[in-house]
């Protein structure tokens, strides 16, 4: 048999040949290894040789694929171990906010029972629950009306100082027209040179004291406070401070700028005052 014959059949047998090299090898392997000790024939030599590449490989294989199989199961448990922990951080988190918002609350309506006691008030609390947004009409709108004993004009105030009086009812809300409305007016008293005057609104942040005479003694920072007078307001709760004062060139006025006492932007909770005293309550020490 020729050398092109032994070739054909080995190409033609080649599948058939390798499977048996493959199945004869690890037979052969397990052969010596199970043998006494002796020295490696020359055969062995050749196993030995062609299959340490191959087991090199194989264990290598299996070793990459079990270190990925429990880096993948680590990192799954680890992944899953931080969602939950993202989650219990969540939680935790808005409890901390809640609990600084019921603690904030509860500040601003012990500041509210205070000044109800001090002034010796009939009150109703109430939630600022929507504002005015027009330029014409400086408004907020509470939680509690008619069904709760509230009524036109009654004034509304917080421990800052006054926000205004109901001008409008419902069954379950009331409107307030503020002190920065333009159809406001508070009779007011500085308290520092007992001037007397009347707060208007003026712009959305600021109000002016109108009727102030070129001869009145009003500085910048001088407190304003309720005179009582009209009935709606008690006396002596603060209304606002001079923040400008301009002398006009002529005539017997002079313009007064006023920042009010409280602050609407973070306005939240309100007391409207159902009943007070008649004989004016004296607490202009209020700052």
């Amino acid at each position: 048999m020729g050398s092109a014959q032994m070739l054909k059949y080995i190409r033609e047998y080649r599948f058939y040949i390798i499977l048996f090299f493959f199945i004869l090898l690890p037979v052969l392997a397990i052969d010596t290894s199970t043998r006494s000790p002796r020295e490696y024939r020359f055969y062995d030599r050749v196993i030995v040789g062609v299959t340490s590449p191959v087991q090199v490989v194989i264990t290598w294989v299996l070793d990459s694929c079990v270190s990925a199989y429990n880096n993948y199961v680590y990192l799954w448990e680890t992944r899953k171990h931080n969602e939950d922990l993202l989650n219990e951080n969540r939680k935790l988190l808005t409890t901390i906010v809640n609990l600084r918002e019921t603690q904030e609350e509860n500040r601003r309506l012990r500041r509210l029972l205070s000044f109800k006691e001090d002034f010796k008030l009939d009150t109703v609390v109430a939630r600022v629950i929507a504002r005015d947004v027009t330029t014409e009409f400086r408004a907020i709108r509470i939680n509690r009306g008619e069904s709760h004993g509230i009524q036109k004009d009654m004034p509304v105030v917080t421990s800052s100082g006054i926000v205004g009086r109901v001008f409008r009812t419902t069954n379950k809300t009331a409107d307030v027209i503020t002190v920065l409305d333009l159809l406001s007016a508070v009779d007011i008293i500085v308290k520092r040179s007992r001037v007397r005057g009347i707060i208007e609104g003026f712009t959305e942040d600021v109000a002016q004291m109108k009727f102030a005479l070129r001869t009145d003694d009003i500085l910048p920072g001088d407190l304003l406070i309720s005179s009582g007078l009209g009935g709606i307001f008690p006396k002596g709760v603060s209304v606002g401070r001079v923040s400008k004062v301009q002398k006009k060139p002529y005539g017997i006025s002079q313009f007064v700028e006023v920042e009010p006492s409280v602050d609407f932007s973070r306005l939240e909770e309100v007391l409207i005052i159902t009943r007070f005293p008649s004989s004016p309550v004296h607490l202009e020490t209020i700052e």
